[in-house]
């Protein structure tokens, strides 16, 4: 039975492919015969020459880039305790802010369908105001993972993460484990032939108000759910019908080359004092009589061929994702028809949000408790929200006559406007209400009761 592979390698070639592809044309040339295979007898010179020639279609980029603005399209409205307000701003290790992060997280599940998310606190320097922060860990970077069952719940005990630290050369790995219900991280390294582990530094235990935390803190999110679990990367199909569609390129572009200049031939005999060495306008070939001369030309359907091959895989892409560039309502279509059908065709991004959504909600809830401030007053929220669909006039109008009638409440009303992109999704109605107090607006509900 052929060994298994460490999960770490056997996703490593997808992910680097993915990378690749967002990268761009000038990244997937660098590659080489990695991607596009060196044709039989072409020399080295020829070799680049060709690469050079074909056209990278940056399918999976500009449909990430789309997909993540449909999921942003409204800013996600995030509620923090006070004591957890600074992570508004610095949210990360590095600084940077909740919103950045969430970005982050959105174009890293679309893409590569894995994002780990640690929750940790400064181990120096902390004082009455320090605050936790995330860990970020792409989706090379997440080596490999155990799980068990604790208490009749399945739990992750192990995580192995490769940092971004070097120790004599070497690559550093973090792994976090749950140990007699204990959370400890340990840092090693690999090496010698075979490779063997070599810890390095001390074992780390954490502790919240002088206690041993009993979980890892660690999620590794998918568009299919917040449980470790090797998962296909989401645009893989796209990435490789891209890889597929660069080589026909390559080797139409060549094609193109080699058949669309006229090649002249001779044939007779001709002395090697009297072969032509150049061609041209002003340069005469001096021939012995009989020789005949002409030129070579393409002809065929062979370069045509691979023109539509490249379009069929052009089309292919449009229906794995690109299509999604232009998301509408068609002519005779309603808003409801239409929001149900964008749904279905972005259920990926619908999921990545849901998945996003409760990762942070999580752990920020988590932050909390370890604060002591109290975890309710966390939420995050996004919007589901992905065609940008406003209210038309007439719908207000009958939205107002419902309040003006009693119908709905002006809470209700507001909710309704906020639905339909009139007033900001992000201003609770509370917020609302004191801003139109502040400019001197009339509150009272203007009742139209029914003439008798």
């Amino acid at each position: 039975m052929r060994p298994q592979k460490p999960r770490h390698d056997r996703r490593m070639q997808d992910y680097y492919l993915i990378r690749d592809c967002l990268e761009g044309e000038r990244q997937i040339k660098d590659q080489g015969e990695l991607y596009t295979p060196k044709p039989d007898g072409m020399s080295s010179t020829n070799y680049q020459h060709y690469i050079d020639r074909g056209s990278f279609y940056g399918a999976p980029e500009m449909t990430l880039r789309a997909l993540v603005g449909l999921a942003l399209r409204k800013d996600p409205v995030i509620r923090l305790p006070s004591r957890l307000e600074p992570m508004r701003l610095r949210a990360t290790n590095d600084k940077a802010p909740l919103q950045v992060l969430i970005e982050d997280m959105v174009r890293e599940v679309t893409s590569m369908g894995r994002f780990g998310l640690m929750l940790d606190f400064p181990r120096a320097g902390t004082t009455a105001i320090t605050t936790p922060h995330f860990v970020t860990w792409t989706a090379e970077t997440i080596a490999d993972w155990d799980t068990q069952y604790v208490n009749g719940q399945k739990e992750l005990t192990r995580v192995v993460l490769v940092s971004d630290e070097d120790f004599d050369g070497a690559d550093v790995f973090v792994e976090l484990v749950l140990e007699d219900t204990i959370y400890k991280i340990r840092r090693f390294i690999r090496e010698g032939q075979p490779e063997r582990r070599v810890d390095i530094g001390d074992e780390i235990i954490p502790t919240i108000n002088g206690k041993a935390l009993n979980y890892i803190p660690f999620l590794m999110v998918s568009h299919e759910s917040l449980r470790p679990s090797d998962v296909k990367p989401p645009l893989l199909d796209l990435c490789n019908l891209a890889i597929s569609h660069f080589k026909n390129s390559c080797d139409r572009e060549h094609a193109i080359f080699l058949s669309g200049s006229p090649t002249p031939w001779i044939a007779g005999s001709v002395p090697i004092d009297r072969v032509p060495k150049a061609i041209g306008s002003g340069t005469v070939w001096n021939l012995p009589e009989g020789t005949q001369v002409g030129m070579l030309e393409y002809t065929g359907a062979g370069v045509a061929s691979m023109k539509e091959l490249m379009q069929e895989k052009i089309d292919m892409m449009a229906t794995l994702g690109a299509r999604m560039l232009s998301v509408n309502m068609n002519r005779n279509e309603t808003i409801d028809t239409a929001t149900q059908r964008t749904r279905s065709e972005l259920s990926l991004l619908h999921s990545t949000v849901v998945m996003v959504e409760a990762a942070l909600t999580r752990l920020l809830r988590l932050a909390a408790e370890w604060l002591a401030a109290s975890p309710d007053d966390v939420s995050v929220s996004f919007s589901r929200d992905f065609i940008e669909i406003a209210m038309e006039p007439k719908m207000v109008e009958a939205q107002l006559k419902l309040w003006q009638g009693g119908m709905i409440s002006r809470a209700t009303l507001y909710e309704n406007l906020q639905r339909g992109e009139i007033a900001r999704a992000d201003r609770p109605w509370e917020d609302e209400k004191d801003m139109i107090d502040e400019e001197g607006g009339d509150l009272s509900a203007p009742i139209i009761r029914p003439v008798a």
